[in-house]
């Protein structure tokens, strides 16, 4: 479970040093652990999180970024 405390540091690095990321779900651990050898390592996927630059000609690079109002999004107690 800690994987995420690791995962929400990355995230914040990535966002400061501006390189691209995005943490999946779905993605298919046997597959990962398969394909990293990870199991010749005692080790298995439990996230997943691509890192790097988006490619120069990312159509959706320029668009505008769609957000909801703060006041939809977040519940004040």
């Amino acid at each position: 479970h800690q994987a995420y405390l690791v995962l929400g540091t990355l995230l914040t690095v990535c966002a400061v040093e501006e390189i691209d990321s995005c943490p999946m779900e779905g993605f298919e651990p046997i597959k990962y652990n398969g394909l990293l050898k990870l199991d010749d390592h005692n080790l298995e996927a439990v996230l997943a999180l691509p890192v790097g630059y988006r490619a120069q000609d990312d159509f959706f690079s320029e668009l505008k970024k769609v957000r909801r109002p703060l006041e939809e999004t977040v519940i004040e107690l």
